[in-house]
């Protein structure tokens, strides 16, 4: 009787095995996370949001050498402080005041931006008065006219030209040599070389014109004694002033700069790009090194080089460096005829720019004796 107790249990049990054994496994519960956003929900932050609200803490922009009545920077800061509402203080300097400022307050800095020529660019890369920064717009600017590191970029240009009183010259000459005829003898001004950057970029345009360039100076220094030997050249700078009093019949400066003055004076100015050849001057803009409002700086580069900020330079007649901005026709037909600038050549290499500007400046202290 036991035994048969025993084998009846025994069978059971076996039954019970087999059946657990068929049966589905129960697995534990694992920890599964929870509130898991799906792909699209990853939040994103939109840089140029961020840099307008790290702009907007700092409170304010500072600035050297970029006031109102300078190609038309009053148009940029009224842009600026419409769109972002940042209040803005420039202290208005020359290429040499800015550059010795930036060095005497290199442990303390005060500027945030300022804007020069691109015959600085070397001193400002070898001096490290910048800082890197390359702003939405730097794949669309020639190689020429940005540092590949991003220390600074041009983003505007203008071309050396003749401007002339009209009611005083009534007929205007069209290339350099025609500055030598007789009937322009003590008609012509122009700064002092030495002393004014601009001159010193007329001196080399003539040098173009001459056969020389950038890395060859000298065919515009001789050219200029030519002219001083024949008493063309007249001992007044073409100010705004004396062009307006007709103390400057011919001024030698920047195309921007005769057809501002023709803008604002009312003048019958002619604005000649020389047949035989001139060169373009680009204007670089960059942030300083250790600017105490650097987004607020960042903020201002975009402004410059955005649609509105190339078409507010293009107001103060310079030409943008961004050939995708299409300016209007009615602008467009104050300046000179497009093909006029076909003889407009741009010097690349700043490096040799600089040391021109060097050469130029001793040229002139000997045939301006």
């Amino acid at each position: 009787m036991f035994r048969k107790f025993f084998i009846l249990l025994s069978t059971v049990l076996v039954l019970s095995m087999l059946l657990a054994a068929c049966s589905t496994p129960t697995v534990a519960p694992t920890t599964a996370p929870t509130n898991v956003p799906a792909a699209t929900e990853v939040t994103t932050v939109d840089p140029m949001a961020k840099l307008i609200a790290d702009a907007k803490a700092e409170g304010t922009i500072i600035s050297y050498g970029l006031p109102d009545d300078w190609v038309n920077y009053g148009g940029i800061w009224a842009l600026y402080t419409e769109k972002y509402g940042i209040p803005h203080a420039d202290t208005d300097m020359s290429s040499g005041e800015i550059l010795a400022a930036l060095r005497a307050e290199a442990k303390s800095p005060v500027a945030d931006i300022t804007d020069l020529g691109l015959n600085f660019a070397q001193v400002v890369n070898e001096e490290g008065l910048s800082q890197p920064y390359k702003h939405a717009y730097w794949d669309e600017l020639p190689d020429y006219a940005k540092d590949i590191e991003g220390r600074w970029s041009a983003a505007y240009w203008g071309a050396i030209a003749f401007t002339i009183n009209s009611s005083l010259v009534p007929n205007a000459p069209q290339t350099w040599q025609d500055l030598l005829k007789p009937e322009y003898q003590d008609t012509i001004c122009m700064r002092d070389p030495r002393e004014s950057a601009t001159a010193n970029m007329v001196v080399l345009a003539a040098a173009f014109a001459n056969g020389g360039d950038e890395n060859n100076p000298q065919p515009g220094i001789d050219f200029f004694k030519k002219l001083i030997d024949a008493g063309q050249l007249r001992a007044v700078g073409p100010s705004t002033s004396n062009i307006e009093k007709g103390e400057c019949p011919i001024s030698l400066f920047w195309d921007f700069d005769g057809l501002s003055k023709r803008e604002s004076l009312g003048m019958d100015l002619d604005i000649v790009i020389p047949s035989d050849g001139t060169v373009a001057g680009l204007y670089i803009q960059f942030i300083t090194a250790g600017a105490p409002h650097v987004n607020a700086a960042k903020l201002l580069i975009e402004t410059e080089y955005s649609d509105d900020g190339q078409l507010a330079y293009a107001n103060g007649f310079v030409h943008p460096i961004r050939d995708s901005v299409t300016l209007p026709a009615d602008l467009l037909a104050k300046f000179p005829p497009k093909e006029s600038y076909n003889t407009v050549v741009f010097p690349k290499d700043f490096v040799a720019l600089a040391d021109a500007a060097v050469k130029i400046s001793d040229g002139w202290n000997q045939i301006a004796q």
